[in-house]
């Protein structure tokens, strides 16, 4: 008899998920994670970024009120304070998680897993290690962050998320890398952050800021850029380092830009390779293969989240973990990753769903859009909005919406709406036809809709 019905290694979002999934569903499970239940979403990366951001936010907001003379705020963004409200509350949250697990009762062990056979994991802990048998097995340990090695900087002065989490203070200047792995440039957001605390802010993108983004927001969006004294440059190659600047070949020339540091915040890859997947005999290519039931090629073998490439989001690990979890308990579930919302959070919020007009037209369908400027919704004005932008883009035919792009104040609720909207596959006369509360960002997308139908 196993030990454990399912056994669950990871304990980041695709991890906790699923144990919790799984221990709903009436299995007995144990969770093997080597830190603390989370994984790098709530300790590294999503939350203690949206926490820091937001404290970033709100000193943006209060000094333009205290211009307006409504409160007295002072210019000076504190970076080691918001770090600490950023500890405080991911704490909180590591615990709400932990409690969690608790009352499910999943058995949480604190080590390394690594497969002896099909059947079995040797576990590695601080007081020695022992071998777990279940009946299924459920892999999600996330990525690891791969820093790129850049001529003439020390591995020092190159950040990847966590360690800009960790800066005692902000930076005099720094160079984000906005063109790593994934289709959400997360750098953005530190470049936001960055330049709201102080530092001289320098964004190296793509040919685009971001590629996923109908093209029509561009300008907006780097108009939002350009509000927080953030440099854009664009086909942008770090070619070297001088003193505390980089040498930076660019669509426009060659510059020397402040790099006091150098933020890769988007360079992640699978994490698997201490795992002793060939004793399972489980086929990986650069991450674990899965199809949409997450399922390896070993049937009993399950993986979910970022090891599996693809969306690396956790909003598509937690998803998939649960997924994961159904059918290593003997259900039926697939995976529905399309209409998962993309967000990067700042000051100005930059928010997509599906795909674009150009995707769209490359893609061979006949494509209407519908556009409708913030400038025109109440909530938005209540807000403080000066410039916004949200696009509808559907087939004429059908009318099936193909996404929903916005950038402004409650970007990302709209894109959430969009996203349970376009899930429930709705057309887009459906989505015109919807009636949000006044006054709402969410009035917004049914505006942009009607125009589409035109």
């Amino acid at each position: 008899m196993a030990d454990f019905d399912v056994v669950v290694i990871g304990g980041g979002p695709a991890g906790y998920s699923a144990a919790l999934k799984a221990a709903e569903r009436a299995a007995t499970v144990a969770l093997i994670e080597a830190e603390q239940p989370g994984g790098a979403c709530v300790h590294h990366a999503c939350i203690p970024t949206n926490i820091l951001l937001d404290s970033a936010v709100r000193h943006v907001e209060a000094r333009e009120l205290a211009v307006m003379g409504v409160i007295e705020a002072g210019e000076r963004f504190n970076f080691a304070r918001a770090a600490a409200r950023k500890d405080a509350l991911v704490r909180q949250m590591a615990g709400g998680i932990q409690a969690a697990l608790r009352v499910r009762k999943v058995t949480v062990i604190e080590g390394r897993a690594a497969f002896v056979s099909p059947s079995a994991v040797r576990v590695t802990t601080a007081d020695g290690g022992r071998e777990l048998t279940a009946e299924a097995f459920i892999i999600a340990t996330g990525t690891r962050w791969e820093p790129p090695e850049l001529p003439g900087f020390a591995p020092r002065r190159v950040l990847t998320a966590d360690a800009v989490q960790a800066l005692p203070a902000a930076p005099r200047s720094a160079l984000v890398l906005a063109s790593g792995a994934g289709d959400v440039p997360f750098g953005l957001e530190y470049a936001a952050l960055l330049a709201i605390a102080g530092a001289s802010v320098t964004v190296a993108a793509p040919e685009r800021l971001i590629a996923a983004l109908d093209h029509t927001l561009d300008e907006v969006a780097l108009a939002a850029m350009a509000d927080l004294g953030i440099q854009v440059l664009f086909d942008a190659a770090v070619e070297g380092s001088q003193g505390e600047d980089a040498i930076v070949r660019h669509r426009g020339g060659r510059d020397s830009v402040g790099a006091e540091v150098v933020v890769a915040a988007d360079t992640r890859r699978p994490y698997f390779e201490t795992l002793g997947l060939a004793a399972a005999g489980v086929a990986t290519d650069g991450r674990i293969i899965v199809d949409g039931e997450c399922r390896t090629n070993a049937s009993h073998i399950f993986a979910a989240g970022d090891v599996t490439g693809g969306v690396m989001l956790s909003a598509a690990a937690s998803h998939m973990g649960e997924v994961a979890a159904i059918n290593a308990t003997g259900g039926d579930a697939r995976t529905r990753l399309t209409g998962i919302p993309r967000v990067v959070h700042g000051p100005t919020e930059i928010a997509w769903v599906g795909i674009s007009e150009d995707a769209a037209r490359g893609a061979g369908y006949d494509v209407t859009s519908g556009i409708y400027d913030l400038a025109y919704n109440a909530r938005a004005v209540v807000l403080g909005a000066r410039t916004g932008l949200v696009k509808v883009v559907a087939e004429r035919e059908l009318g099936e919406v193909l996404g929903v792009h916005a950038v402004g104040p409650g970007a990302s609720d709209i894109a959430g709406l969009a996203a349970a909207l376009m899930q429930a596959e709705v057309t887009v006369e459906d989505m015109a036809a919807s009636v949000a509360w006044h006054p709402s960002t969410g009035e917004a997308l049914a505006e942009a809709a009607r125009r589409a139908c035109r």
